[in-house]
């Protein structure tokens, strides 16, 4: 499984794929493949696929292919090689790409997490009121769907609403407040409400990552 660092740098390179395709010539995409090559990163089949293609788009196209999973799944713990080498090779040959790839968002989409690693990390952590307040201030709209997941009742959720008309985010903390206080002095609710998100991201708009980051460094 690929560490959080090897997976935000194939993503950029995932999000600059159109500027990539877009800006690599031929000569590029060849300097690239010959320095992976010389590394042993990739091999004679490899080359030779990319090669073999007929546009430098295609080209491009396929370099990327092989180059993203790579990323994504060698680089060794809290280092960034293979990444580091594929920008120094753009830097190069077209400092403007390279700029683009190094500073591209990488943030990591809900559906690429672990959630089973994820769960494990957290199992151990108490939920107590400061951690949910900063939790439910990177939870926007679409938050009721993660209280029905956690069995928390419409006529609960109709209630906070009605009894904070302008602030949604005292609507959101009296009703999952409420839902915590009902676990076993939090234990195992910090779980249970990770898991809720993590299944009602598609209706909620939230951002798994930014979660963890404010449960991992307060």
């Amino acid at each position: 499984m690929a560490n959080k660092q090897q997976l935000r740098n194939s993503i950029k390179i995932q999000k600059c794929q159109v500027v990539l395709v877009d800006g690599l010539d031929g000569v590029t995409v060849t300097k690239i493949v010959d320095h992976f090559l010389s590394q042993l990163v990739i091999n004679d089949e490899e080359k030779n696929a990319i090669q073999a293609k007929e546009t430098e788009q295609e080209k491009a196209r396929k370099l990327l292919d092989v180059i993203r999973p790579k990323v994504k799944s060698q680089d060794k713990e809290n280092k960034s090689e293979l990444f580091n080498g594929f920008v120094e090779c753009l830097e190069k040959h077209n400092s403007s790409l390279a700029s683009k790839v190094e500073n591209a968002d990488d943030s990591v989409p809900n559906d690429e997490l672990d959630i089973d690693n994820i769960l494990e990390r957290v199992k151990n952590i108490d939920l107590n009121e400061k951690m949910l307040n900063r939790i439910l201030m990177r939870m926007g709209s679409g938050w009721e769907s993660v209280a029905s997941e956690l069995g928390i009742e419409s006529i609960k959720i109709d209630n906070v609403r009605q009894d904070n008309p302008y602030s949604t985010h005292n609507q959101k903390f009296e009703a999952f407040n409420s839902w915590r206080k009902k676990q076993a002095h939090g234990r195992g609710a910090l779980t249970k409400l990770i898991k809720a998100i993590y299944y009602c991201s598609v209706n909620c708009n939230v951002n798994m990552n930014k979660i963890l980051e404010c449960i991992e460094d307060p």
